[in-house]
């Protein structure tokens, strides 16, 4: 567990940094341009690449050495974080560029999350593979936990220019931890390329294990719903709270909910005993609670509380997830099928990043100003005016994070 530790330090501090630049950026984006659309614009620039390459990144990470992979993508996303900060020497940032430089970043970063995932099988036994899920949910808790109020505290001193030079710097830090933790393993990697032949090499090899497998199939289709309906939660928070509070104020609010974060791993490591669909389940319940709550109540301390209720279960259905995967794929397949279940359920993140501040801006916000269609029926129980068509989508979301749920319990004997 303490090169795990190790390894999970270094992506709690790239984290971190993610998180900054992230806060930083969705502010710029919405002070200059006006609309959700455009902070939906950069989170998917960020995020598309990491799951369109991730069969790829889990092939390279299966065949080649797991902490290589993680040092090359830590250490190239410094590429895309520079042509962010040239984008942003201007007045008027142009969201083009801002988009080129995120898209280059995780294209490298990219890398990272597969092989991250099954050097986790690689240095744990099997009896620590939920207490090891906790700790990467933890580090991967960090942009939401720390960085919001930390980036809302800096950025008044710094700007955002500052918050992107400190994201390059952790990436650094990370690669510093994973050479050392290279360096311990040295041996791991031709003792690994060894053992595989034939097909094992084969890019769709992390396709065909999960399709020789009913249960990881439907593992993966509950997922997706799942991963669409917490994309829009992580795309609108911003939008619902922009209009009533502060910079400074929102970083404050976003950590309080982030918090939940801590109490969700907390549970997970005295819950380690539980069956990982009793897991799942119940994360995803929690999960699909708090986001209805969402626009059912005034003030953004209440979406506050939301948010801490939402972000306190996700490390449960996370953590039933990765177990029910680890105990069902070999781990010389681990990378490539973690690559390619990150390619369809993070597909629902792609969606709800191209599609919800569409939706938010051109059809549910419109409908709920006053004086027009929904003004005075839905409008009349949530509100109107603006973030109130933000905070609707985040409930329907959260009816279909529950269904996910109840999913789960019905289909737990097929998933085991």
């Amino acid at each position: 567990m303490k090169r795990v530790s190790l390894l999970v330090l270094g992506s709690f501090i790239n984290s971190l940094g993610t998180g900054l630049s992230a806060f930083g950026l969705a502010v710029v984006m919405l002070r200059t341009h006006g609309t959700a659309s455009s902070v939906s614009a950069v989170q998917m620039s960020a995020f598309a690449p990491i799951v369109l390459l991730a069969p790829l990144a889990g092939a390279l990470a299966d065949r080649y050495d797991r902490r290589l992979m993680m040092i090359i993508g830590d250490a190239g996303s410094v590429l895309g974080l520079g042509i962010i900060l040239t984008a942003l020497s201007s007045p008027r940032p142009s969201l083009a560029w801002v988009c080129t430089g995120a898209i280059l970043s995780s294209c490298l970063a990219a890398l990272t999350e597969p092989a991250l995932r099954a050097s986790v099988t690689d240095l744990v036994t099997e009896e620590d593979y939920v207490r090891a899920s906790g700790l990467l949910q933890l580090a991967s808790a960090a942009k939401y936990l720390l960085a919001p109020a930390a980036a809302g505290f800096l950025m008044p001193l710094v700007g955002v220019r500052g918050l992107v030079l400190l994201d390059t710097s952790t990436c650094l830090v990370t690669v510093v931890c994973t050479m050392t933790v290279r360096r311990a393993l040295a041996a791991d990697a031709p003792q690994r390329a060894a053992t595989q032949s034939g097909d094992d090499h084969g890019f769709l090899a992390g396709w065909r294990t999960i399709a020789a497998s009913p249960g990881l199939r439907t593992l993966v289709t509950l997922m997706t719903l799942a991963t669409l309906a917490v994309g829009v939660i992580q795309v609108l928070i911003k939008p619902i709270l922009l209009p009533t509070v502060s910079t400074s104020e929102m970083g404050v609010i976003e950590t309080v909910a982030a918090t939940g974060m801590l109490v969700g791993a907390a549970l997970v490591t005295a819950w380690k005993s539980a069956q990982p669909t009793t897991l799942l389940a119940a994360g995803l319940a929690g999960s699909g609670a708090a986001m209805v709550l969402v626009p059912l109540g005034p003030g953004a301390w209440w979406m506050a509380a939301c948010g801490f209720l939402t972000f306190a279960s996700l490390p449960l259905s996370q953590a039933g997830a990765e177990v029910l995967v680890r105990t069902r794929v070999d781990n010389a397949r681990q990378a490539r099928t973690w690559g390619t279940i990150s390619l369809v359920t993070q597909m629902g993140y792609l969606v709800a990043y191209l599609c919800s501040g569409v939706v938010v801006d051109r059809v549910l916000q419109p409908l709920l100003e006053p004086g027009q269609a929904l003004s005075t029926s839905i409008g009349a129980v949530i509100g109107t005016g603006p973030g109130r068509g933000a905070a609707l989508l985040v409930g329907l979301m959260g009816l279909v994070m529950a269904l996910v749920a109840l999913g789960v319990h019905l289909r737990r004997r097929r998933l085991t």
